[in-house]
């Protein structure tokens, strides 16, 4: 992807490139090393994270990071699910931000986790208005983000958190329609 497309944060003056250590994803397995009589491999978690200016082209970055990721992770079956709920929730996050009253572009963070069975996709976003579902009718161009992510989610909620608000979804292999 095109960095002008799909552009990071820049923090303190930054190159606006997300850096190894704090977007990229951790890898499945670690190796540790004990007394050296024996080498043992332990599962960890899956985990990205992704810092992005909340501008119109940030929902297509998220969603293509999330189609990556889940093919790296070999969890291909959930990609589908995962593009819609992440760009569901980065563009609320967006809209939300564009409420804020700041003169820098305000910020979005995505964090995809995995434990190889659930999913989760968190938005980051610094706006501390919770989220709220509306009915949106047929005529109506919007409102449709909760009820699309109610739908597609196994389960999905709110927190407050570090001078904004995190919405979350998680998506399991188990709800997918079976494959033949």
């Amino acid at each position: 992807m095109d960095r002008n497309h799909c552009p990071a944060a820049s923090i303190n003056g930054g190159t606006g490139a997300v850096s190894a250590g704090r977007g990229g994803a951790l890898l499945a397995g670690t190796t540790e090393h004990g007394s050296g009589a024996s080498t043992a491999t332990r599962e960890r978690p899956l985990a990205s994270e992704l810092t992005l200016a909340a501008l119109s082209t940030a929902p297509a970055c998220a969603r293509g990071h999330a189609r990556s990721l889940l093919h790296e992770w070999s969890l291909a079956g959930l990609a589908d699910t995962a593009e819609l709920l992440v760009s569901e929730l980065v563009t609320n996050a967006i809209q939300a931000s564009a409420k804020l009253k700041t003169v820098a572009t305000p910020v979005v963070r995505v964090w995809i986790t995995s434990d190889r069975e659930t999913l989760t996709i968190r938005v980051w976003d610094a706006s501390e208005a919770m989220p709220v579902r509306h009915e949106a009718g047929p005529a109506d161009d919007g409102g449709r983000g909760l009820m699309i992510i109610d739908a597609l989610s196994a389960e999905w909620g709110s927190y407050t958190e570090a001078n904004g608000k995190v919405v979350w979804a998680t998506i399991t292999h188990a709800q997918l329609p079976a494959t033949s």
